[in-house]
């Protein structure tokens, strides 16, 4: 008679941790560990978002800019106002950066890199393509260098076409703050007190608070989403 197997001796396939995967698992517990992270969320209006860049795309027949690369513009665009959102926080005080430098997450094989664009709120959002598409092509080939991301003071995390509603990031240390966006799906909402079908996606702002406190990211959070609401207005002054 065979011996018994444990209820635990289960055949199975080792995928071992690449160094990236690993560089993030310790990065991301030292986030939840270390920092008391609190989050503020909101819907909002995407109309006017795919409005516009629906307007440079019929304007443009080479390459547009991304949702996420007009994002980008408009959340460094608000950061000018959020100066301890765009931040490191440091033991001997907060580091309020001279510069919008943001960071975008990018999903890759061996794990989630961030590249950060520099001086996004100064930059076109033509530059801004530019650099996204070039980064996010070295980072899906193992080619992106350390040197491109670094220098974040903020980072936004968009789920992209997936169909998510809403969730949260884990902050990436030593930041004061990242942004969560969800996909941009149709929704029911009350406009001039009507039910209408209109296209929406939730903002969900995660920060650290020993540096922000949630009046200020909630201003922040009310802030953006007026930019996204009247993108094109914002982006064409």
């Amino acid at each position: 008679m065979a011996p018994r197997k444990r209820p635990d001796d289960i055949e199975f396939e080792l995928a071992e941790h690449t160094p990236i995967r690993r560089a993030i698992g310790d990065r991301t517990l030292q986030s939840v560990n270390e920092i008391p992270q609190f989050r503020v969320q909101k819907q909002v209006l995407a109309d006017e978002l795919l409005a516009f860049r629906k307007q440079l795309k019929d304007a443009n027949s080479g390459s547009v800019p991304s949702h996420n690369d007009i994002l980008i513009k408009l959340v460094a665009l608000t950061l000018r106002d959020f100066p301890r959102l765009n931040a490191w926080w440091d033991p001997a005080g907060l580091k309020l950066l001279g510069e919008i430098n943001v960071g975008f997450a990018v999903s890759t094989e061996q794990g989630v890199l961030l590249p950060t664009v520099r001086a996004a709120d100064a930059k076109s959002l033509g530059e801004i393509a530019a650099e996204t598409r070039e980064m996010i092509e070295l980072a899906r080939v193992g080619r992106l260098r350390a040197s491109l991301q670094m220098g974040a003071g903020f980072t936004i995390s968009n789920i992209g076409p997936v169909g998510i509603d809403v969730f949260d990031a884990i902050i990436s240390p030593p930041q004061t703050g990242i942004l969560a966006i969800g996909s941009i799906m149709p929704s029911p909402v009350v406009v001039d007190g009507q039910v209408v079908v209109r296209n929406t996606m939730w903002l969900s702002l995660t920060i650290d608070h020993r540096s922000v406190d949630g009046s200020d990211g909630a201003r922040f959070v009310a802030a953006l989403a007026k930019s996204i609401e009247d993108a094109g207005t914002v982006l064409s002054q």
